[in-house]
């Protein structure tokens, strides 16, 4: 690359980082203020993690993997399976648009593939982006609310749509822009976010 090129990307990496890049995502203790949220977070593009901030949730309290099989386990939904854990990704080498495979089944035998614990198995994950906790898991609306009031305060507008995404830690999700930027709440496993 040419050196005024590489100079220039210096200069604008070295700018971000004083300007507003942090060395890592920020934490920050219950639901924020709508207003300070906007500031804070979502104006100036920049993550942060907020614990506890979904407390009230009774999804918090309830859900379990023995919790979800005995209220929804006969029920049948759509899991994503792929080899590596990235569908709706474009790959490695920029050449490829990956979509996973999609299967019906009980979600009873989708918490026994999460049960799995070998790497040589695909990886099965709930991940739909069509709204799907308003349609296949509607049954679990009462333990967690189809909107996020602050959130929805800060941006303006309510969600587009309302996801429940399950899966093991080799599940990826990817980030995209949206008014609701991303919000994950977690309430028995990690998510990893790329």
């Amino acid at each position: 690359m040419c050196d005024t090129i590489a100079e220039g990307f210096k200069i604008l990496q070295d700018t971000a980082n004083d300007l507003y890049l942090q060395g890592r995502v920020a934490e920050v203790e219950g639901a924020p203020e709508p207003l300070e949220f906007l500031r804070e977070w979502v104006s100036p593009n920049v993550p942060v993690i907020l614990k506890k901030a979904c407390k009230s949730f009774a999804a918090c309290r309830k859900w379990s993997p023995q919790f979800l099989r005995e209220k929804i386990g006969d029920q049948i939904v759509t899991v994503a399976v792929t080899p590596n854990g990235w569908a709706d990704a474009v790959s490695d080498d920029g050449k490829f648009f990956m979509l996973p495979e999609e299967r019906q089944m009980k979600f009873s035998d989708f918490l026994d593939r999460l049960n799995e614990k070998s790497e040589l198995n695909p990886v099965f994950y709930m991940q739909q982006q069509n709204s799907n906790l308003t349609g296949e898991m509607k049954c679990l609306i009462g333990d967690v609310p189809e909107e996020i009031n602050w959130a929805s305060t800060a941006f303006g507008v309510k969600p587009d749509a309302a996801n429940f995404w399950m899966g093991d830690q080799r599940a990826v999700t990817s980030s995209k822009y949206s008014f609701y930027i991303l919000n994950v709440v977690k309430f028995y496993k990690q998510p990893k976010i790329n």
